[in-house]
């Protein structure tokens, strides 16, 4: 059966762009050199405007946020291992921040990082289940990114950074992988004719096909998703299998529910000088990449402190580029999301930068 002849879609005359941030339809990206006084401001509005336990989970999460900045700072005046302790605590003091404002209990309750280098083991991590009594950070984070904790359980270092996209390129030239495990894609938003019902179609060059597994990408829940693809102009296309039902007044919650339903369909996100690049997971992994990248950089920071031996090892061997490459990017890239889901505002680095 032919597919439905569909156009670009556009709200208010303004095309509308798939977003990992949940925003408005058409809502423009916040374009932001200083990320840091963009995040602070928003916090300074949000305490001004809310009172009693709001209040005071707004004032928290600002000065995690300050904390966070202040180690972002101190971490560009040295180098590794230190780079990469320091470097941990600001993301973790990022999480906390974003933890205080989904109003998820600190400082009166005993907190946990909820992971650990594995005893007797090397390159590899230990993630605690739910503690009583306790605020798990780790898991609080995973459960707000969809990919919650279930039950203690370790992870190999290999495994965390083969989910990491910004290091997909040396994760492979290290061995971790053979083939490419993240797939770039195009998501569109587009309607029918008349403009009364919504779609989406994930495109990709179909020159891809030869270097990576795209068969894969009907799989896990994008299999119920999506239709079986057709190919137009060089790139297969699939179109999502549902039509939604869109009028003027409900195209905001029919636009942020679609941004869920992404949400659950393994799409990972890396900001570039052109806004923020998305690609599809070919292979699922255990959490979302942001919590690898978070992981990764706890296991940088504490084997730094608590196994000396073991970090020496990784910077005299053939793992270094793997540690130098993650505390050259990744800091960077976490502290942009979590400014964007801390303020609910796709935040870009401006062209004008330098």
């Amino acid at each position: 059966m032919a597919l439905q002849e569909v156009k670009e879609a556009k709200y208010k005359y303004q095309k509308v762009r798939y977003s990992h941030i949940s925003m408005e339809p058409a809502e423009s990206a916040t374009l932001t050199a200083d990320p840091w006084s963009f995040m602070h401001g928003h916090l300074l509005e949000r305490i001004d405007n809310s009172a009693g336990n709001n209040r005071k989970c707004f004032t928290r999460a600002r000065y995690f946020a300050s904390l966070a900045e202040d180690f972002y700072k101190a971490a560009e005046s040295v180098s590794m291992p230190a780079k990469g302790t320091l470097y941990y605590y600001g993301m973790m003091n990022l999480v906390k921040a974003l933890l205080s404002v989904n109003k998820i209990k600190l400082e009166d309750i005993v907190e946990h990082h909820g992971i650990t280098n594995t005893h007797g083991k090397k390159h590899s991590l230990t993630m605690s289940g739910k503690i009583n009594n306790c605020t798990n950070v780790f898991l609080e984070f995973a459960k707000i990114l969809g990919t919650p904790v279930s039950g203690k359980h370790e992870l190999t270092l290999r495994h965390v950074c083969t989910f990491i996209p910004e290091l997909s390129g040396i994760s492979r030239n290290l061995g971790f992988f053979k083939k490419p495990k993240y797939l770039p894609i195009n998501i569109r938003f587009c309607v029918n004719e008349a403009a009364t019902y919504l779609m989406t179609e994930v495109d990709y060059s179909k020159g891809l096909e030869n270097s990576i597994d795209t068969a894969k990408f009907l799989k896990s829940n994008r299999k119920a998703y999506f239709l079986e693809p057709y190919e137009k102009d060089g790139k297969v296309i699939h179109r999502s299998q549902k039509r939604k039902k869109v009028s003027n007044d409900n195209w905001p919650n029919v636009y942020k529910n679609v941004l869920k339903e992404y949400s659950g369909l393994g799409i990972a996100s890396i900001l570039t000088r052109n806004g923020y690049r998305y690609y599809c997971s070919i292979q699922e992994g255990t959490y979302h990449h942001l919590c690898n990248s978070y992981l990764l950089m706890f296991y940088l920071g504490h084997s730094a402190r608590y196994r000396p031996s073991e970090i020496e090892e990784i910077m005299q061997g053939e793992l270094r580029p793997m540690a130098t490459e993650a505390v050259a990017i990744l800091p960077k890239q976490f502290m942009y999301q979590m400014v964007s889901m801390i303020t609910g505002k796709l935040c870009v680095i401006p062209f004008s930068e330098i």
